[in-house]
């Protein structure tokens, strides 16, 4: 896997529809119901693509995010955590391998030294999930044929979980009437091409509701990309 994968997310709702009769029993956490659709548009000189669509439903409709809530999420979960002390957790080799997501540099600690093969002045930082409420999991074929997701805190790769945050389908959460409906996620990149070739893959989707209530993860069937590309409308 080639260093540096730079992909950022955004989303397009394109519909989200609360029943109207004889409301359905959903349960509260989201449900993904299928994918609906899924595309790469190769952009010569420009962003390639990675487009998703995935049908869902959810009981009491808290589907979203606004840039309100974004001020309220933190990118790692606090407090981080500290030893015997009470001192920050610095790496070191003895706590086994490093990964990006679960180690980070606070202000005043130089970002991520290597100092041969040892990563130093970094302290634990987990991840925290519901700063994303769509996440992507890729999973590339093994020598053995086995699917396994990649790693996005491989020292590698060294970049947050793919995904990102589509904005609320409704203006009042005090209304918890149910909603059916898709959600278009699209991801630009450079290095789609370069990282992938002609790699089998399938990707794996997750959403996650305003209270962090996590939908089941739908799986796509094994593609290339050029499988499944399509040209720039």
């Amino acid at each position: 896997m080639k260093q540096g994968l730079y992909i950022f997310g955004f989303f397009f709702i394109i519909m989200g529809l609360s029943a109207c009769f004889d409301e359905p029993d959903y349960a509260a956490e989201p449900v993904i119901t299928g994918i609906e659709d899924f595309y790469f548009v190769d952009v010569p000189g420009g962003f390639d693509t990675l487009v998703m669509r995935v049908n869902f439903q959810d009981g009491d409709g808290n589907l979203g995010l606004t840039a309100r809530d974004e001020e309220s999420f933190e990118q790692y979960i606090l407090p981080l955590p500290t030893d015997e002390h009470g001192e920050l957790i610095k790496y070191d080799p003895s706590q086994g391998p490093f990964n990006c997501n679960k180690y980070a540099w606070p202000k005043g600690i130089n970002p991520l030294v290597i100092d041969g093969n040892t990563i130093t002045d970094t302290v634990r930082a987990d991840q925290n999930p519901l700063v994303r409420n769509f996440e992507i999991t890729i999973f590339t074929r093994e020598q053995n044929g086995e699917y396994v997701a990649i790693d996005f805190g491989d020292p590698a790769i060294c970049r947050a979980p793919l995904g990102g945050r589509f904005s609320p389908l409704k203006e009042d959460f005090s209304n918890t009437k149910p909603l059916v409906g898709t959600i278009q996620f699209s991801a630009p990149s450079l290095q789609f091409r370069s990282l992938f070739r002609n790699d089998s893959l399938r990707l794996g989707v997750v959403i996650r509701d305003r209270t962090g209530y996590e939908s089941n993860m739908a799986i796509t069937e094994a593609f290339t990309l050029n499988d499944i590309t399509r040209q720039e409308d």
